[in-house]
């Protein structure tokens, strides 16, 4: 089980006193909370609260913004690349091939 108090869980709320707890979290995403946690150098709690404060930037994002601010960014980065809409749509064309040539993804493979 997870728990997280709310300072660490979201600065956003406002709220000091109350703890949140996760349960029903299988061994398995917990273990790999805690992997990604350590691999950004992150302790779980730190990793959880970053999770739960940019899922609600990106839900308060998505409901006030429109399509076209929310994509100018990477219209911007594509722009800067210098990479032509032909080379993209061929990267984009490819991306499948390179995908089954993989192979298939495991179980354990999955978060």
């Amino acid at each position: 089980m997870l728990e997280l108090s709310a300072t660490q869980q979201a600065s956003v709320m406002n709220s000091s006193a109350s703890t949140i707890r996760v349960s029903g979290l299988a061994k398995a995403k917990l273990a790999a909370l805690r992997q990604q946690a350590s691999t950004l150098g992150m302790s779980a709690e730190d990793y959880a609260r970053h999770l739960i404060e940019d899922g609600i930037s990106l839900d308060i994002q998505a409901r006030t913004k429109t399509f076209d601010e929310l994509y100018a960014p990477a219209q911007a980065r594509f722009r800067k690349s210098g990479m032509t809409e032909a080379e993209l749509d061929k990267l984009v064309d490819e991306a499948p091939v390179r995908h089954r040539r993989s192979g298939p993804r495991t179980k354990a493979g999955r978060a």
